[in-house]
């Protein structure tokens, strides 16, 4: 006689319950981005027209030092060339040409209390009718004061390179400004605007090389 074997159904796993570490960090993170944009645009609707991404200018001349609340500036000598030095990656040194001309700013700056880098991004060379010219980026950037870190008590020098018009020169001035600061707009962030004394007999006495390396 036959006897039937009662076979015990197969129970499928529990599933594995998500990973609440994972998407607590990420909902954090989305909120925190939120927060910061509503931040922005919470100090938007509070500021006037006139004053949205403008910042606290300072004036200056060729010379002159001049002392913000973040840091101390001075433009010491500009000239014009038609070819400097550049850097490759390796570290070889070549000359780079321009069609336009070179000016090259030497600036020297130093800070009261936090140090700091100042950013291509927020300085400019602004011309006499109102347009305004970044830093070249056919230099490399190991040869320009953005590379170095000014400290306090220390005065750090070096150049501020722009490729610009031969009639962009004249009356042409340099803006120095403070480093940005990420998501939220610093309305207070300082800058210096200074006056470089450029006239036509700069770009008539243009250089048709000026080195940025020490032989």
């Amino acid at each position: 006689m036959a006897t039937a074997t009662r076979t015990r159904p197969r129970v499928a796993p529990a599933p594995t319950p998500p990973r609440r570490g994972f998407a607590r960090r990420a909902g954090a993170a989305v909120l925190g981005v939120a927060l910061c944009a509503c931040a922005v645009y919470a100090q938007a609707l509070a500021m006037p027209y006139e004053q949205l991404g403008s910042n606290l200018t300072s004036h200056a001349t060729l010379g002159e030092t001049t002392a913000t609340g973040r840091f101390s500036v001075r433009a010491t000598s500009v000239v014009a060339a038609k070819a400097v030095d550049t850097r490759d990656y390796s570290g070889k040194v070549s000359k780079v040409q321009t069609s336009h001309v070179f000016l090259i700013v030497a600036v020297t700056a130093t800070a009261p209390k936090e140090p700091l880098r100042f950013d291509a991004s927020t300085t400019v060379l602004v011309t006499a009718d109102g347009k305004r010219y970044r830093a070249t980026d056919k230099v490399d950037r190991t040869l320009t004061l953005f590379e170095k870190w000014v400290q306090p008590g220390f005065w750090s020098t070096g150049n501020l390179i722009f490729e610009v018009p031969v009639g962009a020169v004249p009356g042409a001035s340099v803006i120095v400004a403070s480093p940005s600061g990420g998501f939220l707009v610093d309305s207070f962030a300082p800058e210096v605007e200074i006056d470089l004394r450029l006239t036509g007999s700069v770009v008539s006495g243009a250089e048709e090389y000026h080195p940025l390396v020490a032989a």
